[in-house]
């Protein structure tokens, strides 16, 4: 039995040096894994069970511009979300110094976002994470960059 593990662990090496070679390249110079970048966020409590996630430094996050336009909402955790024109939900990731005034968010530049108001947003799609699985949608997330409420959205 160890003869045939040997043996196979010795084949799986000689075809991964044949397949470098035959790219032109060393195993050791062949390209490592995609690997998911972590983005760092922080939880802002709003009144009642209302959260905004923040995200506490943009120059981490993947920079993927995206535009959405739809009505300010909430999933079922409590946290912030706008629900596009498409149907689909995004859990909205808010700029660091966002606040909250009730349950209202007041983004940076002056923006303030609650429940129903129609807004186009502006700024790059994020891939999921983890780390807002606090959220019951962390795998569709926005990081917002700016923000114009109002009936036009």
């Amino acid at each position: 039995m160890k003869q045939s593990i040997t043996f196979a662990a010795a084949a799986v090496l000689f075809l991964a040096a044949c397949s470098a070679q035959e790219s032109g390249r060393s195993a050791a110079e062949s390209p490592s894994p995609v690997t998911h970048q972590e983005v760092t966020t922080k939880l802002v409590v709003l009144d009642g069970d209302a959260k905004a996630v923040t995200l506490e430094d943009a120059s981490t996050a993947p920079q993927v511009e995206a535009k959405v336009a739809g009505k300010v909402s909430s999933d079922g955790a409590g946290c912030v979300t706008v629900i596009a024109g498409d149907g689909d939900d995004w859990t909205l990731l808010l700029p660091s110094g966002t606040t909250s005034s009730g349950e209202t968010v007041v983004l940076p530049g002056g923006a303030s976002l609650s429940q129903g108001d129609p807004v186009a947003l502006s700024g790059n799609r994020v891939p999921a994470n983890e780390g807002v699985s606090m959220c019951l949608n962390y795998a569709r997330l926005l990081s917002v960059e700016a923000a114009t409420v109002g009936p036009g959205g």
